[in-house]
């Protein structure tokens, strides 16, 4: 028989002789390659992975603070989404979306979904075209608008 073998028969061996050691060692491996397991995955999911986005590395949030009144990250308006759109020298574009909840109403009885407002910029930067109907234009985002007939 080969080196290799007889010192696994000789591990094997004292592993049975101690079976509260070799429970717990083997315990204690499977929980660290459980954990090492879940880390990397959520390593690889959040930090490794790349946005679902066409040049996800050409995307940039911008936020506001205001430390005089103790308001650390502030939403942009849309005054100043207005402003910067039309003032813009240093983004490709920009846009503004704030999550919502709708009423849905038709046939059966109504329903809140989850819905997303959005800019004319947005959905062009992440890259994303309806597959029905036209992109929003400047004119669909302007503040003069009246968004009662919607």
């Amino acid at each position: 028989m080969d080196v290799f073998g007889l010192q696994w028969k000789y591990v094997l061996r004292r592993l049975m002789q101690a079976p509260l050691f070799t429970t717990m060692t083997l315990v204690t491996l499977a929980i660290g390659i459980g954990a090492n397991t879940a880390i990397f995955s959520v390593v690889e999911g959040v930090l490794l992975k790349p946005l679902p986005y066409s040049h996800p590395e050409q995307l940039v949030g911008v936020w506001h603070t205001a430390p005089g009144v103790n308001i650390p990250v502030l939403n942009m308006s849309q005054s100043l989404y207005v402003l910067y759109r039309d003032e813009n020298t240093v983004f490709q574009d920009i846009g503004l979306w704030n999550d919502d909840k709708v009423s849905v109403t038709g046939v059966g009885e109504p329903e809140q979904v989850q819905s997303l407002r959005v800019t004319q910029g947005t959905l062009p930067l992440l890259g994303v075209h309806p597959i029905l109907g036209r992109e929003f234009s400047h004119q669909d985002d302007s503040p003069a608008l009246d968004r009662s007939t919607f």
